[in-house]
């Protein structure tokens, strides 16, 4: 009897452990079962956090996933991935500055594209920027200070003549000048602030697009510094990560749909175990700089030998 029930209970903890560890237990054997056999079963996925702000339905965001994973599924004619209400890769869709920048940008008319032309043509609109905001900005206190000047003598006669139970009426009706004067040009300064701010806005907003493309290009510049802020956080559009909590996909800027499906393109192929390759026109390549929406010869070769597939014939 007493060896039943202490084989009950060793039972009851083990179970007890299983149950408390499934989900990393799960997420190891899905990481096991993709590294051994690879392609073997469709890679399962769900939408975890999604930003509203990114202007884009839920509907129209799992579209662009399937044409992503299209792109590798298609020339192998091969299920790599299938949507699950509770997939084992959770792909995210997070808002931060990088792509609060690109619809600042878009706001203002500012097109980018991924080539040095671009680069050349916002670095100009920043230097450009900067001396507006730098001669503003001087005007700004200048206003600022003479203000505060004058209504600190302003202040000084209220009180002086407060004192004395009033001011004579030709005091009086200068006193009144002087305050409308002062009513009216904080007012402007107020405005002038708004102005500055709306600079800095556009300003910080080129700076993280600059970094990103100068990182995309692979130009060797001094990093821009943003206006009032550091800015030190590494541009990514998106990111693949997998550990014991289980495996995500998280993007954070685009500035198209084809852009979209590119980053995720290439986020999905370091979920099927692809490293990066040294084509620059290819999806698996280290920076998103190609506009193709097809697999390279690179490509396809890394996928086919990633699952087991006869190599191409060229």
């Amino acid at each position: 009897m007493r060896k039943a029930v202490k084989t009950i209970l060793i039972a009851a903890v083990i179970g007890g452990l299983v149950f408390g560890f499934r989900t990393p237990l799960e997420n190891l054997w899905v990481r096991l079962e993709s590294q051994y056999v690879p392609c073997e079963r469709p890679i399962t996925y769900s939408l975890g956090s999604f930003d509203k702000r990114f202007g884009i339905a839920r509907d129209d965001f799992l579209s662009t996933v399937r044409e992503a994973e299209q792109i590798w599924e298609k020339p192998i004619a091969k299920q790599l991935f299938a949507y699950q209400a509770n997939g084992n890769l959770k792909i995210n869709l997070i808002y931060d500055s990088r792509q609060a920048a690109t619809v600042k940008l878009q706001k203002s008319g500012i097109i980018v594209r991924d080539d040095k032309a671009s680069f050349n043509a916002l670095k100009a609109k920043y230097t450009a920027l900067q001396a507006d905001y730098a001669s503003a900005k001087a005007t700004f206190e200048s206003r600022v200070a003479a203000f505060e000047s004058r209504k600190s003598k302003y202040e000084q006669a209220v009180a002086y003549w407060n004192k004395r139970g009033g001011a004579p009426q030709e005091e009086y009706a200068r006193m009144s000048d002087e305050k409308t004067w002062l009513d009216g040009e904080i007012l402007e300064i107020h405005q002038l602030q708004d102005s500055l701010n709306a600079k800095v806005g556009e300003i910080n907003a080129l700076v993280v697009v600059l970094n990103r493309l100068a990182d995309t290009l692979n130009i060797e510049v001094t990093r821009f510094n943003e206006i009032g802020l550091a800015h030190a956080e590494e541009f990514d559009e998106g990111d693949y990560h997998s550990g014991p909590d289980g495996e995500e996909i998280t993007i954070y800027q685009f500035d198209s749909r084809a852009k979209l499906v590119r980053v995720l393109a290439h986020e999905l192929g370091h979920a099927l175990g692809l490293e990066h390759v040294a084509n620059p026109k290819a999806i698996m390549y280290r920076l998103n700089k190609g506009v193709n929406e097809k697999l390279t010869a690179d490509d396809l070769s890394a996928l086919k030998k990633r699952c087991g597939l006869p190599a191409p014939l060229w």
